[in-house]
C-alpha cells in the first residue's frame, strides 16, 4: 500500500510570521495532491490543523482534495488549530471534514488504521463538547512540573481509551496489523507537544503487540524514535517551510518505507525488529 501523509498545512490568508508560510499552504497541497496522484498511492490521511484560525479558510483548502483521482480516498483527522474558529461552527467540523465521528478506523489490505481525537478533553474543544471542565482540568494539572503543560495540548478521555482496546483487541483477533494516526505525539517522553496523558495511550499501545506505528503531526519540526517494537513517526508541518513538506508511506511484509518530500526526511523501518 501506499499512503499520502499530510501534517499541519494551518492555511490562513495572512501574511507570513516567522517561519510559517500560512498563505502557501495551497500551493503547498496543491503539489502534494499531484504527487500523490502520479504516484497512484491508495489513500490519503491528513495529521490535522488544516487551518490556522478562521472558518472561511475550509473553504479555500478543502477543494484541494477533491483533486485526487477517483477511488483516492482522503482521512481526516481533529488538530487544535481546527477549533480556531467561531464556537459556533464548531458543530459543523465533522461534516466539513467529511469524517464519520471524532475517532473511527478503517481496515485496508489486512491492516487496521486507528485515527484517534488527539483534540478530546481540551480547554478549545470543550465549546463543543461540553465535558465537566473539572475532568478537563484534572488532566492539565496531571502534568504539573512536566514539559507538555500547554493549553494547546490536550488528552484522550477514558470513553476514547476503552473504545481503542477494543479496537486493538479485535485487530489482534482477526489477525491485522495496526498503524495510528494522530495530531498530537506520545513520545518521545517529555516532547513539550505530547497528550496530557501520553503515559496512558503509550499503556494501551505497547501493550498489543500488533501496533508497528504511530504517526502524528503538531510538532512541526518533525520526530522519530522507535520504542517497545513501535515506530512512533512525527511528521513535519508543511506551514512551516518555503519549499513543501509530506510524505508518502510505503507499506511491505516486513517493512515501512516513508518517502519524504521538501522538509520530510526519508526513513526506512523494519516491522518486528530493532532499528
Amino acid at each position: 500500500m501506499k499512503i499520502g501523509l499530510v501534517a499541519d498545512p494551518q492555511y490562513a490568508d495572512k501574511p507570513t510570521k516567522g517561519n510559517r508560510y500560512y498563505s502557501e499552504s495551497l500551493l503547498k497541497l496543491e503539489e502534494a495532491i499531484d504527487t500523490f496522484n502520479y504516484e497512484n498511492i491508495d489513500f490519503v490521511q491528513n495529521l490535522g490543523d488544516i487551518i490556522d484560525v478562521e472558518w472561511a479558510s475550509y473553504d479555500a483548502i478543502m477543494p484541494i482534495y477533491q483533486k485526487l483521482k477517483p477511488g483516492i480516498e482522503n482521512y481526516q483527522l481533529l488538530g487544535n488549530h481546527d477549533f480556531s474558529i467561531d464556537t459556533t461552527r464548531m458543530k459543523n467540523l465533522l461534516e466539513k471534514l467529511s469524517m464519520p465521528n471524532y475517532y473511527y478506523s478503517y481496515v485496508k489490505n489486512g491492516w487496521r488504521f486507528i485515527v484517534l481525537d488527539a483534540t478530546d478533553y481540551s480547554y478549545f474543544s470543550n465549546s463543543l463538547h461540553n465535558y465537566d471542565t473539572n475532568q478537563i482540568d484534572s488532566y492539565y494539572e496531571n502534568t504539573m512540573e512536566k514539559s507538555n503543560q500547554y493549553r494547546w495540548n490536550s488528552a484522550i478521555g477514558m470513553e476514547q481509551q476503552k473504545w481503542l482496546e477494543k479496537q486493538l483487541d479485535s485487530a489482534k483477533t482477526l489477525d491485522q496489523k495496526v498503524i495510528l494516526f494522530s495530531h498530537l505525539p506520545v513520545r518521545p517522553k517529555g516532547d513539550i507537544h505530547n497528550l496530557w496523558n501520553d503515559y496512558e495511550i503509550i499503556s494501551l499501545i505497547e501493550n498489543s503487540s500488533n501496533v508497528v506505528a504511530f504517526i502524528n503531526g503538531h510538532n512541526h519540526s518533525g520526530d522519530y524514535i522507535f520504542k517497545n517494537g513501535v515506530h512512533y513517526i512525527t511528521l513535519f508541518g508543511m506551514v512551516d517551510t518555503m519549499i513543501s513538506s509530506y510524505g508518502i508511506l510505503e507499506i511491505y511484509q516486513d517493512s515501512l518505507v516513508l518517502n519524504g518530500y521538501g522538509n520530510q526526511k526519508q526513513m526506512v523501518l523494519n516491522i518486528g525488529n530493532d532499528d
